[in-house]
Parts: C-alpha cells; sequence; structure tokens
C-alpha cells in the first residue's frame, strides 16, 4: 500500500490544489483532491477508471454536475432553503430554483479542505470547519471525511461532524461510476437497487411532495438487475431525460443497498450505506455544457451515474424521513462503502 500527494495547480481564488492517491497491494488506486474533499477517480491495475471524473483546476471550480464532490452539511436539496429548528427558522442560501441544493450555495464542495495521510490503513482524512457565517446553517460544525482503500478493493467514505449548536448533517458523496470504464454508454449497465418505494418528487424543480411511489412494475423498478437503458426508455422528456431519484433503501444486514454491473466485463460496484435512501442520478456531465444541442449528446450519451447514500431528501420539512439532526456537542460518523468486484 501507498501514499502519495502531487500538486495540481492553483484553483481561481489562488487555493492550491492538491491530490493524494492511494494503491493498494493489488496495484489499484484512488485520486481525491484537497479542493472539496473530491473524488477523482478509481484506476484498475490495468489502466481502466471506473469513474468520471475531473482533472484540472478550472473544471473543478466551474463545473455544474458536482462531479465527485464530498456533499455537506445536507445532500440533495431542502425546499425554499428554509428550515425550523428547536423553535428558530433559518435561510440558507439557495442556489437552484430558490431551494438550497447539497449544502446551498457556500458548501463542502467549493473549499480547500486540509488533510492528515494514514499511510498504515492506507487513507487519507480531510478535515474543514464550517460556520453559520459561511452557509448559514446554525453553529461552528468541525467535520472530517477519511477515504479509505482497502487490499479487498473497497473504497470506505467516513464521514464526522460535531457542532456547538444543534444543527443538520447528512453529507454524502457524488462520485460518478461506470464498472465498464469512462467513455462507454452507461445505459448499456445493470442497475440494482435494494429499494420498493421512492419519494414523489415535483416536476418544477425535484423537491419532495411527502409522499411516496411503488416501484413495482414502473420505469423505476430495479429490485432485480435491469439493464438501465431499457427503463430509462421508458421516461419522456427532454433530450438527456434522466433518472434523479431518491429511492428509500430496504436496510437489510449484509446486502448492499445497490449495485452497478458491466455485463460484459463482469466488473460490478456494490454499495454498502448506514443510511435510508440513495440518490439514483445518470448523466453525461459534459452535456452541461452543450445544453439543447442533440447531435452532441448523441456522440456522447451518458457515461456514468450516481450513487448518493444518504438520508431521505428534504428530511427536515418532512416526519417520517428520517432524522438529519446533529445535536449541539454530540458527535456523528456515517459510512458508505464502495466494494470494487472482478477487477483486473
Amino acid at each position: 500500500m501507498t501514499v502519495s500527494v502531487h500538486e495540481i495547480g492553483k484553483m481561481p481564488n489562488g487555493d492550491l490544489a492538491q491530490q493524494i492517491i492511494l494503491e493498494n497491494k493489488n496495484g489499484h488506486q484512488i485520486g481525491v483532491t484537497t479542493w472539496g474533499a473530491t473524488w477523482q477517480f478509481f484506476k484498475t491495475n490495468d489502466g481502466h477508471d471506473l469513474m468520471v471524473g475531473l482533472h484540472t483546476t478550472d473544471k473543478l471550480w466551474e463545473q455544474l454536475y458536482s462531479v465527485g464532490d464530498a456533499i455537506g452539511r445536507v445532500g440533495n436539496r431542502i425546499t425554499g432553503a428554509t428550515f425550523t429548528l428547536e423553535g428558530k427558522q433559518y435561510h440558507l442560501k439557495d442556489n437552484e430554483l430558490g431551494n438550497a441544493l447539497h449544502g446551498g450555495k457556500d458548501s463542502f464542495s467549493n473549499r480547500t479542505w486540509d488533510f492528515v495521510i494514514d499511510q498504515e490503513n492506507n487513507a487519507v482524512t480531510f478535515t474543514t470547519t464550517m460556520t453559520e457565517a459561511i452557509d448559514h446553517f446554525p453553529g461552528t460544525m468541525p467535520t472530517s471525511i477519511t477515504y479509505t482503500l482497502t487490499d479487498d478493493d473497497e473504497v470506505i467514505l467516513d464521514f464526522t461532524a460535531e457542532s456547538d449548536k444543534t444543527t443538520l448533517y447528512n453529507p454524502t458523496s457524488h462520485g460518478y461510476f461506470n464498472p465498464a470504464g469512462i467513455d462507454t454508454d452507461a445505459r448499456d449497465l445493470n442497475l440494482q437497487i435494494n429499494s420498493q418505494r421512492r419519494l414523489e418528487l415535483r416536476d418544477e424543480d425535484t423537491t419532495p411532495t411527502g409522499n411516496f411511489f411503488e416501484n413495482a412494475h414502473t420505469a423505476y423498478d430495479f429490485l432485480k438487475p435491469t439493464r438501465i437503458g431499457d427503463n430509462l426508455a421508458q421516461l419522456e422528456g427532454p433530450y438527456d431525460v434522466k433518472f434523479d431519484e431518491a429511492f428509500e433503501i430496504n436496510q437489510v444486514a449484509g446486502q448492499p443497498a445497490a449495485v452497478i454491473a458491466d455485463p460484459k466485463s463482469g466488473r460490478n460496484i456494490e454499495v454498502y450505506s448506514d443510511r435510508n435512501a440513495v440518490i439514483f442520478f445518470i448523466a453525461n456531465p459534459e452535456v452541461a455544457y452543450h445544453e439543447g444541442d442533440r447531435e452532441w449528446f448523441d456522440a456522447h450519451p451518458y457515461n456514468a451515474i450516481a450513487l448518493e447514500a444518504q438520508t431521505l431528501s428534504d428530511a427536515i420539512n418532512h416526519e417520517g424521513f428520517g432524522d438529519i439532526v446533529l445535536p449541539a456537542n454530540k458527535k456523528q460518523t456515517y459510512r458508505t462503502t464502495y466494494k470494487f468486484n472482478n477487477l483486473a
């Protein structure tokens, strides 16, 4: 196992961005960077990159699809960028249609994190401190994210935080995966999600109504391994119609929340989580720079999917969605594990 550190340039705000590469005994590698504690790649020992990532400082700064981002304080959307906690109403910095998406305008993903390397465990821990002045969530909250690459080809993400005031905490990772390798069509992948229902979302802004839909016998049924393209073809919408859904997870000890598989190579990625939901999102992130260009999209189709393990979206505003309240002076840790199987 080896850990190495590389400078990849300066961000537009002048901060130096450094990349940390972890390699296990099998020769597989992951790359993460200090800007946003971003996960950039998973490379097999024969050169296949199984993630879509951003590798230059301008892309990391300008990106629109949260590629590889560490997400927080709260993943997905908070409706109206507003919530009430301990009798006080808080107004966040909205950044999408009046809502707060992935922590709002100033969040985990647009700041430089400090880091400490743990050579013995083949891990790196990123640390930062969020304050109410930065993101408008209550409390000063030191937080950390540890990436560990094991010799069993697992990437373990541990999210930890503690706040001096009661606040909200629902972090996640927005990595984009494709076990067939980048530059292949993600519609040909098979997806399984251990879920029987999903949130009903408003068409105008993808915020939850508070209700659930049953997945069975719909385009959203992935309880058994299913070719993504077959279900995607059942949807109606724009030229780049997508899944962007919050699936409630049937939590069973020892079973993955989701599995994404390439039937050609046999490679797959299992997602294990201690949370009650997975957000499934499919895209080619570059489509953001080619809005409305059908010809470009046909030549560059969906190339990866995100599987974001978290508590159900907008839980603070919906009873029964899960508890994302972090009490004052209580440390909370969440873990998500991505197990890469059948690698070269």
